[in-house]
């Protein structure tokens, strides 16, 4: 889901950048509803651990010493959920100033909101990438009853 945001948020900018106003429209709404429904599967997914294994996280490589990739994939993680919390209002705000035509106030907000949304996302994807290819993701489907 992060993956496909990404594209759509990258369609967007390019769309804007060449005039096309209804086409950054279409692109940054999908990447909007994109993002949406990626955070409600993702709450959903905390649920389903905390009622199917009485925690409410998975832990990268669990039970392993600090390694080179537990120090990366931290140093990926932490401002990732940080800025994804804190960017969040600002995204909403941008959508809301575009659907009432102030494209000014639109566009100044937009030029930090839309490269911490883009990081937001790529970050998203590495992190899933970190925990698929290590076996955390595995590890905890095989204590699932």
């Amino acid at each position: 889901m992060n993956a496909l945001a990404t594209v759509f948020l990258v369609v967007g900018i390019l769309r804007i950048k060449a005039g096309d106003r209804i086409g950054h429209g279409k692109a940054m709404g999908a990447a909007v509803l994109t993002s949406a429904l990626f955070l409600a599967l993702y709450l959903a997914s905390k649920v389903h651990l905390w009622v199917s294994l009485g925690k409410t996280n998975i832990i990268y490589r669990e039970g392993t010493s600090m390694t080179w990739d537990k120090v990366v994939y931290y140093l990926i993680l932490f401002p990732h959920i940080a800025l994804a919390i804190g960017v969040t209002p600002f995204i909403l705000w941008a959508v809301k100033l575009a659907k009432a035509g102030r494209l000014e106030e639109h566009k100044r907000l937009t030029r930090w909101v839309f490269p911490v949304w883009l990081y937001v996302s790529v970050t998203g994807v590495l992190v899933w990438a970190f925990m698929e290819f290590s076996g955390s993701l595995a590890a905890v489907a095989s204590k699932a009853p």
